[in-house]
């Protein structure tokens, strides 16, 4: 991969990651006083948090398809979800969870390397 495509993957990540974070709160403010605390637009931004750990749980079992992978890149996943299991039991937020598995698992990179 040349220089130039990959400034383009990280400034549409960046861009995509922004999205996925203001949108649901813009949205939500727009909504205030309109009655958005039911249905459907409710139900979407609760479940924005729960969808940004599949998605990294996505990314992250990615590279487990090779034999000699699973070996290298199972305990910093496990590692992961171990993080994100215990940062919800004892933070108790979705966002502290998350935080919680992400550090768990560069720190299982960190310690294989």
């Amino acid at each position: 991969m040349n220089t130039s495509t990959l400034l383009w993957v990280i400034a549409l990540s960046g861009a995509g990651t922004f999205l996925i974070r203001y949108l649901p709160m813009a949205w939500q403010e727009k909504g205030k006083g309109k009655g958005w605390g039911q249905g459907r637009m409710r139900r979407a931004l609760d479940a924005i948090g729960p969808s940004a750990i599949v998605a990294l749980l996505v990314v992250s079992f990615s590279g487990l398809v090779s034999p000699q992978a699973l070996t290298q890149t199972g305990l910093p996943v496990i590692a992961g979800l171990l993080g994100v299991l215990l940062g919800k039991k004892l933070l108790g937020s979705i966002a502290w969870a998350t935080l919680a598995g992400v550090a768990a698992y560069g720190l299982a990179l960190w310690f294989l390397a």
